[in-house]
């Protein structure tokens, strides 16, 4: 008999409880017709008036259906969280063994205990239900699971009691990646995107295990882009791994492709740098001048990004600045009618566009090496602002951050400076230049995958996440009243007590 080392017993073992762990199967997954009416309605309008309006008609419309049941609750929370929980309490009460009430109660729940409470309801009439085994994964905590070993057992009953929806086979996923079970997090990612093919959230958290391996992030973007090929979320995260590699032929390829299904200024912009860096200074040109009159018109990003710098020299980079600095100026004129409206009708509309998706979990560092959290920040209004030293926007923005910050920041809200995409991922520049800006907030070191994670697509993108951890708000780009509006959205989520 053949001796076996050591290394490649750990191996054999590694794949078969990777192997174990992913050992069932999935369908794809298909909201009802319900819901997407509702998702359909939701979209056709900005005012969180009428969504919360059409999250109670859908509510009431159809009692029997759990999905929109839970994203009327999600609307219906952020406006009054109390009444809300009440609403599915007191029905519960009304129909002690209604699945349906029970598990939105739960889920609108705080605290453990009260979640564990009412899974344990839903699975003293039925313990094969998936939502209360699901409501009792949700329910654990390191202290009751330390190694999430219960969770994981009962998350797999889940799925066996129903394979076509992808809650949790999620949750799986994440519980394997928060283990360090690396391949098994993976081999659940795969199947949650066999459920959804058409998302590329699954995606991304394939991708965030990879660890900054930006061949084989494209390899993977690569095969989802076959089925999806007019993804922007794919394409521009294609772009940025190419961008990595200093692979400008494929990087500049990527961006024609996206600027062809959404021409937007700041990614023509972004092309432009490609062409720029690439040597092709007339296309570079013909990309800066578009993306001026698609409305990328900040001057500062223009004279500082060192991207642009094979430009500088060639006679068309004065007359870009002039045109630059004329439809800035265009803009502050149509900016300034804007404030001549009443605060009353600001307002309004700063708290009407409120929004209900989980923020990503992460755990980074700050820059005097501290561990941060989201997850310790729970009960807090947490606001993320995604940034970069080289970005004109962001230096615009950091001073009207940093100023809520010293002269209106809340109590039971933090406010923390995430750098992201820093080029060729050196970080050496961010504690110059924030001890240089004499800027307050802390500054978290996050990276391209925490940025995908919360769907940035551009910076700055500041995200404003609630108290149960939901993102509420979320900002891109300049914003000359941001500490106006910052001091509206906190406050009005502070009137909801977690």
């Amino acid at each position: 008999m053949k001796r076996i080392s050591l290394c490649a017993l750990m191996i054999v073992l590694a794949w078969a409880a990777s192997a174990q762990a992913v050992d069932f199967k999935v369908r794809k997954y298909t909201p009802t017709a319900a819901v997407q009416a509702f998702e359909e309605a939701v979209d056709t309008t900005s005012s969180f008036t009428d969504q919360r309006s059409l999250a109670r008609e859908y509510r009431d419309r159809y009692p029997n259906d759990i999905l929109v049941q839970l994203r009327a609750a999600s609307f219906l929370a952020m406006d009054n969280l109390d009444e809300t929980r009440a609403y599915y309490a007191n029905w519960a009460k009304r129909e002690p063994k209604n699945v349906i009430p029970l598990y939105v109660a739960g889920r609108l729940m705080e605290s453990p205990e009260e979640q564990l409470g009412y899974a344990e309801k839903i699975l003293a009439f039925d313990p094969n239900s998936y939502w209360g085994n699901l409501l009792w994964a949700a329910a654990q905590s390191a202290e009751t699971d330390s190694k999430l070993e219960k969770s994981e057992s009962v998350l797999k009953k889940a799925i066996a009691t129903d394979n076509s929806l992808p809650f949790a086979v999620e949750r799986l996923g994440h519980l394997y990646r928060a283990r360090g079970e690396t391949q098994a997090a993976d081999e659940v990612y795969v199947k949650l995107g066999e459920m959804q093919p058409d998302r590329f959230e699954p995606l991304t958290y394939r991708l965030m295990l990879l660890g900054g391996d930006h061949r084989a992030a494209i390899k993977l973007v690569d095969e989802f882009l076959k089925k999806n090929p007019r993804n922007i979320d794919a394409l521009y995260t294609k772009a940025r791994a190419q961008r990595e590699l200093l692979d400008w032929p494929a990087h500049i390829e990527t961006m024609r492709r996206i600027v062809e299904i959404e021409p937007k200024g700041d990614y023509s912009y972004d092309l432009a740098c490609g062409f720029s860096l690439a040597g092709q200074t007339d296309s570079a040109f013909a990309r800066l001048f578009a993306a001026v009159e698609l409305g990328f018109t900040d001057v500062e990003q223009y004279k500082a990004d060192e991207d642009l710098i094979p430009l500088r020299n060639d006679p068309r980079w004065t007359e870009l600045l002039t045109t630059v600095e004329k439809a800035e100026q265009d803009r502050m004129r149509e900016f300034l009618k804007e404030m001549a409206r009443t605060a009353v009708q600001r307002k309004e509309e700063a708290l009407s566009e409120r929004a209900t998706q989980p923020a990503p979990d992460f755990t980074v560092k700050d820059l005097q090496g501290n561990t941060v959290a989201l997850a310790g920040l729970r009960g807090k209004i947490v606001i993320l602002d995604f940034w970069a030293t080289w970005c004109g926007p962001c230096r615009k923005s950091m001073p009207l951050l940093d100023k809520f910050y010293t002269d209106s920041l809340p109590e039971g809200v933090v406010v923390y400076g995430v750098n992201v995409w820093e080029r060729g991922g050196n970080t050496d520049k961010v504690r110059p230049f924030v001890e240089e800006r004499g800027v307050h907030f802390p500054i978290l070191l996050g990276d391209n995958d925490l940025a995908a994670a919360y769907g940035v697509r551009g910076i700055p993108t500041l995200v404003v996440i609630d108290q149960e951890g939901k993102i509420a708000y979320r900002h891109v780009g300049y914003n000359p009243t941001l500490p106006e509006v910052l001091t509206w959205q906190t406050k009005e989520l502070l009137k909801t007590k977690p």
